[in-house]
């Protein structure tokens, strides 16, 4: 019976990249490789001062300076129990030294997505992930994004690369200067595809001081592989 139900499973497993190969329409949104990075002097980033974070939970990985404080949310919490549920109680903040530069990074929205890994994908599910990408970029230029809000976009992009998309923004408001990026890529249990975030600020007269970290950063925040 063992045997019967692993023949069974390879059958499907062969089936559904069958099924994959044989979809034009499929193969050519997988193939696609457009990226989205920030433009700018950038730094190398010396693992004397700078060190790799991966969050596997949410699938990115970030690096940050050693020397910038690292700042999470506080909660309440009775009997091992959160007492207030936050959707951003996992947001980490970096702040440097003189608090005038910072970056967040959060996890935001899920997307349904079917597990490659077992049932396959279709192009449709790669749509309706677009679809989602492309109204969060209308939040954005609208001025509804809760992070960023009401700014000045100076450039934006879309990045794909098979069915992992990200976002990346430049703006500015008054004398803040803002990089934000997000990455959507899939949860390593569910198959679903989530929203990761990274928001950088710094005021606009350091920008000799602080546009080049930030824009090494900010390319450097990816899908974790």
């Amino acid at each position: 019976m063992k045997t019967f139900v692993t023949y069974l499973l390879i059958f499907c497993f062969a089936w559904c990249a069958f099924g994959q190969a044989q979809d034009p329409q499929l193969k050519k949104l997988l193939e696609r490789n457009v990226p989205c990075l920030f433009e700018g002097t950038g730094i190398k980033l010396d693992t004397a001062h700078y060190a790799l974070n991966r969050n596997v939970s949410y699938s990115y990985s970030y690096y940050y300076p050693k020397y910038y404080k690292e700042i999470w949310p506080k909660e309440e919490v009775i009997g091992e129990v959160r007492k207030v549920s936050n959707a951003y109680i996992d947001t980490i903040t970096y702040l440097s030294p003189d608090k005038q530069a910072s970056f967040k990074v959060f996890a935001g929205q899920v997307v349904p997505f079917p597990l490659a890994k077992r049932r396959g994908i279709k192009a449709g599910d790669i749509i309706a992930v677009e679809k989602a990408i492309d109204d969060y970029i209308k939040v954005i230029k609208a001025g509804k994004d809760k992070e960023l809000g009401k700014v000045k976009i100076t450039s934006l992009c879309k990045g794909v690369k098979g069915y992992n998309f990200s976002i990346g923004v430049k703006a500015n408001k008054d004398n803040t200067q803002y990089l934000y990026k997000i990455i959507v890529a899939e949860l390593p249990a569910t198959g679903e595809l989530i929203f990761s975030h990274f928001l950088y600020q710094y005021p606009s007269d350091t920008k000799e001081k602080y546009a080049a970290l930030g824009t090494t950063l900010a390319n450097e925040f990816k899908a974790d592989e």
